[in-house]
């Protein structure tokens, strides 16, 4: 596997860095191992959590950041792959209550830190954003962080691009490096207005906007949610063909009845013509390249005018063949280039 240098960083990361939300969830210790060992023993080396990840589930405290600190330990791995965790994230017990400040961003690295045996965390994201803070009052705390060492490099994941642009304003009126990366919601399957899987407003979706501003600055872009919950493969293992269809509204009311098997929500967000349009054209290039549809959207990103690496998770270890065979794929530009909206 071909490692690239992450934006304004000296890290070497894989093209591709692994998801970990579902580790202590859908995927217990023994399998999260599993997955883990599969990933680097393929070359991978990039490994995104978050410290609020599991504490969804009552009882439940950061589990998927002691999933793989006891992974470091055990494994010997600590100081050879790369770890992104994320803070500041809302507290489920009281979500109106922003903890982007001081305080909170805080309390979350110290228990990252500890949870995954470092000093200094690799990369760090704040997980969501406070629009009444300043720009000034964001960069001030990690850039106190980043000089005491406890964070290398840090990035926004969950910021529209108006924030994106006050927080890059800044830091170039303080004589500072770029924005590194950005982590939000992007794959080939554009999202239907108002249709998001995941109902929580604080989640920020890759936009038009969004798009020409890491054109113009360069920052890399980590997004999540990158396969959009498998949206393609699932429309193909339920039989759908559309090859030589025309895709249009009548159609698609005919075909409802072969996609029973597809969640309300995934319809309420990826059913449209544009992604039907896309479908057709992933079926048309497996026929012609063998590669599944997983691994040929995941492809998509590795044709971007600016660094894409995608997070995606997945629930066992033979999953990630797919992952690590789009790392392999090179896509004429001229067919998923660019941006994709569910508006076209």
């Amino acid at each position: 596997m071909k490692y690239i240098q992450l934006n304004n960083t000296d890290l070497n990361i894989s093209p591709i860095c692994l998801g970990t939300a579902g580790f202590g969830d859908k995927s217990d210790l023994e399998k999260s191992f599993e997955i883990l060992n599969a990933f680097v023993r393929a070359g991978g080396n990039f490994i995104d959590t978050a410290n609020v990840y599991c504490k969804w589930l009552k009882g439940h405290g950061n589990c998927s950041e002691q999933i793989i600190g006891k992974w470091l330990k055990e494994s010997g791995m600590q100081g050879k792959v790369i770890v992104a965790t994320k803070g500041a994230h809302y507290s489920f017990e009281d979500p109106g209550r922003s903890r982007v400040n001081k305080e909170d961003i805080r309390m979350d690295l110290d228990e990252s830190c500890r949870t995954l045996g470092k000093d200094e965390m690799d990369f760090y994201w704040l997980h969501r954003d406070d629009p009444e803070k300043p720009a000034e009052e964001i960069v001030d705390i990690l850039e106190e962080l980043k000089k005491e060492g406890r964070i290398r490099y840090y990035g926004f994941s969950n910021y529209r691009t108006e924030r994106l642009k006050e927080i890059a304003q800044c830091l170039r009126e303080r004589n500072l490096s770029g924005i590194t990366a950005v982590s939000n919601q992007w794959s080939l399957a554009g999202i239907n207005p108002g249709g998001n899987t995941n109902p929580d407003p604080t989640l920020v979706e890759f936009s038009r906007e969004e798009y020409q501003w890491h054109c113009e600055t360069g920052a890399a872009a980590v997004p999540f949610s990158s396969t959009a919950m498998g949206f393609f493969s699932k429309l193909q293992k339920m039989g759908l063909s559309c090859t030589d269809a025309e895709v249009d509204a009548s159609w698609m009311r005919e075909k409802e009845t072969q996609i029973t098997g597809l969640s309300e929500s995934m319809k309420r967000s990826y059913w449209n013509e544009t992604n039907l349009r896309t479908y057709q054209k992933l079926l048309k290039l497996q026929k012609e390249t063998g590669h599944s549809l997983q691994a040929l959207s995941l492809a998509y990103f590795f044709n971007q005018p600016f660094q894409t690496v995608p997070v995606t998770g997945v629930s066992n270890p033979s999953q990630l063949k797919d992952v690590l065979d789009a790392c392999e794929i090179d896509l004429a530009p001229e067919l998923f280039g660019g941006w994709v909206s569910a508006g076209g």
